[in-house]
């Protein structure tokens, strides 16, 4: 590709100049990522709430890495997504345990 010349629409730039491409997060990775992290620290207050954010969390990541996985490199943030998915796992089978336990 010569350097005057733009790549089509909807394919990243391999030029960009922090020297890797810059792809735009989904945003059920995003959305993922913030309602995990969000339900475990609402988990020591309030269980309920701790289930209600970690739901959405775990279908949200899954949704979003699936659309990632689709939108053939057009898409970034598999890693949110998984960290979204594992914090919001983690939440709702430590809220299943203590109930359990208590």
């Amino acid at each position: 590709m010569a350097s005057d010349e733009l790549p089509p629409p909807g394919v990243p730039s391999s030029e960009s100049p922090g020297g890797g491409t810059h792809l735009p997060i989904n945003r059920k990775a995003l959305y993922s990522v913030i309602c995990g992290f969000a339900a475990f620290l609402v988990l020591w207050v309030f269980p309920f709430g701790a289930f209600v954010l970690g739901l959405p969390a775990v279908t949200a990541g899954i949704h979003g890495r699936r659309e990632i996985n689709l939108s053939k490199g057009t898409q970034g943030g598999d890693n949110l997504a998984v960290a979204g998915i594992t914090s919001g796992a983690m939440t709702i089978a430590l809220m299943v345990f203590s109930w359990l336990t208590s």
